[in-house]
């Protein structure tokens, strides 16, 4: 007994120190708003500012999305509104809004002060996210506010709620701020969300119905959905019984109503209610969302969306017109209802993402597969063991033998289930030997191919830990391909892709431009050695069928086809100095396409069609792979002609290859030497 009290006595200290800590933030909290209080004072007094605010409330204006070029692809606004009086609402549907959002209107004076404190509280103490606001003040916030979530903007709140109560009824406060939120599904007002909804005015809601309409501000997007909805709306029946807006008999029958949502024909989503063209649906919807990240517009402050904003976005009208061109014009895709696919298209300099699609007759916000689908890119994922080998001193003349070969149970096979006896690392590439690079990967480590894919700024997907990720195992996004590759095209350099680049407000003022984020990753000799094997890939191998001409002849270009077992998925991933590009094909269900529809025969012709479209634009800069030259010029990299088969030097022509090495690396000796077998032998 006198252990358990000695105890106490510890532990009363400890416990002092924790109630005096809660009841100083209590104090802190408090005093911040009662400093509050008399800078609204000094304001009123000295300039007036609330006033004039009251007085210049400004309508919503749309916001428009340009092209990199200045070309406009959509407008954001929406014009589904009509106010009607507060008299032509129920009170009970009126009722159902005090009760979740504001139980206190009809008696305070702008704003609960206690709310008001509890929230800036929850501020600085990380423990609680709730807003606190009145309706005066989410009426003072939505005309008169940025969507920003700080104690200051807390404060403006209720210095402009004070002044909007001294100057309007609470009806007519209840009425323009029912008039003015957003109900989702392209919905303001209370009037529009009723008819879309439930097809039926106002007047003629039940009160589970406007218990439902209730519930919507808060995150439209989230319970415009029914399954969401009704949860949340007997969560709102629950404080209009509490706080006695409705009996508990009209409890009872609007917790038993059944609730359904009108069927609505034109089936739109939040994105194609709210945006006016299909010109680019993919980028709309990506911009849309990187807006309200950059802008920190929160799914109910919907509203800020519409504030006449100049959005600029990394795309290229023309480059995206490419694209689905390549895409509406591919036979497969055309010919066969449950194939689909994916293309997106960065500027390696700077990661501007200048073209995607994000499926077959994509609509806004429907789900998009370049950036979201994970798939497993098969041997388009090679180059990146290639790199490793090259990092550990292995020249592409290496030579390795193409034979069976067992690990932890797994036999690896080439496509056709042959094997060439020896071959070079730039012969295997170019066929897409499947032996080879499994080997190269048991020599190297799995460590460093890990290393190489998430410095190039990839960290998505399952990396797999045994050596069939030599054959593209891991499971990634077209995306992640698009960045990785990215590197290769431009030298060595990881970029993070971006696809708005500049936000004007509506007075012309510059409020966001995109940081580039470039950080050198691989050193650029090495690169220049996979880019080069890359290049006889297309000039030689599988990836003939990408290959682009320009005035006759073929640009430089690099690039590395993919396809799984079973023909599930078919990649082309490949690159031209300024634009890094990959398309995949393949069923959304993931089960195996036709026999032969590999990545030569599947992805390769959309690419090449893509990318050709895009090198004929005109004024396009196609460019050089310019760390190629700058070594070669520098004589820090030489070309020899070698034998593909022997990785010796060539003499009679015969499988001859253009070949790249670091200098000191290169052969010195000829086919001719073991012509006739190895000496002693």
């Amino acid at each position: 007994m006198k252990q358990n009290k000695d105890l106490a006595i510890k532990e009363n200290p400890v416990k002092r120190k924790s109630i005096l800590s809660l009841l100083l933030k209590v104090f802190g909290a408090l005093l911040v708003v009662f400093l509050g209080f008399l800078l609204y004072i000094i304001l009123t007094l000295n300039a007036g500012v609330a006033t004039n605010l009251v007085d210049s409330y400004s309508p919503i204006s749309p916001s428009i999305i340009y092209d990199i070029n200045g070309n406009q692809i959509d407008m954001i606004s929406t014009e589904n509104r009509d106010p009607i009086s507060v008299k032509d609402i129920p009170l009970n549907v009126q009722n159902a809004f005090l009760a979740i959002e504001d139980r206190k209107f009809r008696t305070h004076h702008g704003f609960d002060f206690m709310r008001v404190g509890k929230a800036i509280f929850g501020y600085f103490t990380h423990t609680s996210k709730e807003g606190g606001s009145s309706i005066t003040q989410q009426l003072a916030k939505n005309a008169f506010l940025t969507p920003e979530r700080t104690p200051v903007r807390k404060l403006k709140e209720a210095f402009l709620a004070i002044e909007i109560e001294r100057k309007y009824t609470k009806d007519e406060i209840l009425e323009n701020y029912l008039n003015t939120i957003y109900f989702g599904q392209g919905a303001y007002g209370i009037k529009n969300a009723s008819l879309t909804y439930f097809g039926k005015e106002p007047r003629n809601l039940s009160i589970a119905q406007g218990a439902i309409l209730a519930s919507l501000p808060k995150s439209p997007s989230k319970y415009s959905k029914i399954e969401n909805a009704i949860p949340r709306q007997r969560t709102v029946l629950g404080q209009m019984k509490k706080y006695g807006f409705i009996t508990e008999a009209e409890y009872e029958k609007a917790i038993n109503e059944k609730i359904v949502f009108l069927n609505n024909k034109n089936n739109k989503n939040e994105e194609e209610n709210i945006s006016s063209t299909n010109i680019a649906a993919e980028f709309t919807t990506i911009v849309l969302s990187e807006v309200k990240k950059i802008l920190k517009i929160e799914d109910g402050d919907q509203k800020f969306l519409f504030d006449g904003y100049k959005i600029y976005a990394t795309m290229d009208l023309d480059i995206q017109r490419a694209a689905y061109k390549s895409f509406n014009s591919n036979y497969n895709l055309r010919n066969n209802q449950k194939l689909n696919g994916a293309l997106i298209s960065i500027d390696p300099s700077n990661g501007f993402v200048k073209a995607m699609v994000g499926g077959k007759n994509y609509k806004k916000g429907d789900f998009n597969r370049s950036i979201n689908g994970l798939r497993q890119p098969g041997s388009s994922f090679k180059p990146f063991v290639y790199l490793a080998a090259i990092q550990s001193g292995i020249p592409m003349n290496t030579v390795i033998e193409d034979s069976p070969f067992v690990t932890q149970g797994w036999t690896p096979k080439n496509y056709d289930g042959k094997y060439r006896d020896s071959m070079t690392l730039l012969d295997a590439i170019e066929i897409s030997n499947n032996i080879i690079p499994v080997k190269l990967l048991s020599r190297v480590g799995i460590d460093k191919v890990e290393k190489i894919w998430k410095d190039a700024g990839n960290t998505e997907g399952d990396f797999p830990k045994d050596l069939t990720l030599a054959l593209g195992s891991i499971t990634t996004r077209p995306i992640d391909m698009a960045v990785a590759y990215a590197a290769l095209a431009n030298g060595g350099y990881s970029v993070k892709p971006i696809y708005i680049y500049k936000i004007e407000n509506k007075y012309g003022e510059v409020i966001y431009e995109s940081k580039i984020e470039k950080k050198k990753i691989f050193e650029p000799e090495d690169v220049a050695l996979v880019t080069y094997m890359l290049q006889s890939a297309i000039a030689n191998g599988t990836g003939q069928p990408a290959r682009i001409f320009k005035n006759g002849a073929q640009i430089p270009q690099a690039g590395k086809t993919g396809t799984t077992s079973n023909y599930v998925s078919a990649w082309f991933t490949g690159y031209i100095p300024t634009l890094a590009t990959v398309v995949y094909v393949g069923n959304d269900d993931n089960k195996p396409m036709s026999y032969g529809m590999t990545g030569g025969a599947a992805a390769a012709p959309i690419w090449k069609n893509f990318m050709q479209t895009v090198v004929n634009i005109e004024n396009f800069n196609v460019g050089t792979f310019e760390y190629i030259d700058d070594y070669l010029k520098r004589k820090d990299l030489v070309i020899r002609d070698i034998d593909i088969k022997t990785g010796l030097l060539d003499t009679d022509g015969v499988n001859k290859r253009s070949a790249l090495f670091k200098t000191g690396t290169e052969p010195v000796e000829t086919e001719n030497k073991f012509k006739n077998g190895i000496p002693g032998y």
